[in-house]
């Protein structure tokens, strides 16, 4: 039997002033481009600046791009360009797992228990996979490796699932039949959720080739898989653009009303 709405009055804002609105779609580009645009740049300085030292493997085979955590781990200035993009998006990224939550919870008017379930377990992993990064680019392998060892697999497990999660509730709570918005965001979702998938499977079947026989240029498809699983991650979280087409970020003042 479903639920009731877990609020029984709906709030509504009215905007007395506006000190500041960003376009959403200008604000998640950003925040995308800060992440995507510091790994890039730290790849490419490792091949320019360190180029035997972020490519070298432990059986001296023939190599010729850096895996992520050499390009991003120990290298400077290459890991605090990693670490600023990552501290600058993080702000924003805890802001739309928080607007994803509500948009979950108001799409339903009589949510059963599964789907309220479903969408705060949702958001949890979210926080956590984000929260994984954080601690993953501050605390290197060389420093503490059972941390970042625990914090790479929480953010690898709570992403995957988090993909998979979210184009379920997407598709469960649509409008039937789907809007033409909603079919474009679910279909590059599920793009994206099947290539991180993929190219992660791919990247730990060269991983452990690459350590049994050491054979070279399988360490170069390793990390090309790496550099994959990164892109359609941030390509995936990208889509929330689709989401809230209309949408601003904006600093103001506001009175509060209830609408029962």
């Amino acid at each position: 039997m479903p639920f009731q709405q877990e609020h029984t009055a709906m709030e509504s804002l009215r905007l007395d002033s506006v000190l500041l609105r960003v376009d959403f779609r200008l604000w998640h580009t950003i925040t995308a481009l800060l992440p995507l645009g510091s790994f890039l740049t730290a790849v490419l300085l490792g091949l320019w600046l360190h180029f035997e030292s972020a490519t070298g493997t432990h059986c001296g085979v023939a190599n010729y791009l850096p895996s992520i955590s050499a390009a991003i781990g120990g290298l400077t200035p290459e890991r605090y360009i990693w670490r600023t993009g990552i501290a600058l998006h993080t702000a924003p990224r805890y802001m739309v797992t928080l607007m994803y939550y509500n948009f979950h919870r108001n799409r339903s008017a009589t949510p059963s228990v599964w789907y309220q379930l479903l969408y705060k377990l949702t958001c949890l992993l979210n926080i956590v996979e984000v929260s994984s990064l954080v601690v993953l680019t501050y605390v290197s392998s060389t420093e503490n490796p059972d941390i970042h060892e625990v914090s790479f697999i929480s953010f690898v497990v709570c992403s995957e699932v988090y993909m998979f999660f979210t184009c379920v509730l997407l598709k469960w709570s649509a409008y039937k039949p789907m809007s033409e918005q909603e079919q474009q965001s679910l279909r590059w979702k599920s793009v994206m959720f099947v290539a991180n998938v993929s190219s992660f499977l791919t990247s730990v079947y060269f991983y452990f080739r690459h350590n049994w026989y050491c054979e070279p240029g399988v360490y170069t498809m390793f990390a090309l898989c790496e550099y994959i699983v990164v892109v359609t991650n941030i390509a995936f979280h990208y889509t929330a653009v689709l989401d809230f087409p209309t949408f601003s970020v904006t600093v103001g003042s506001a009175t509060v009303s209830k609408n029962s």
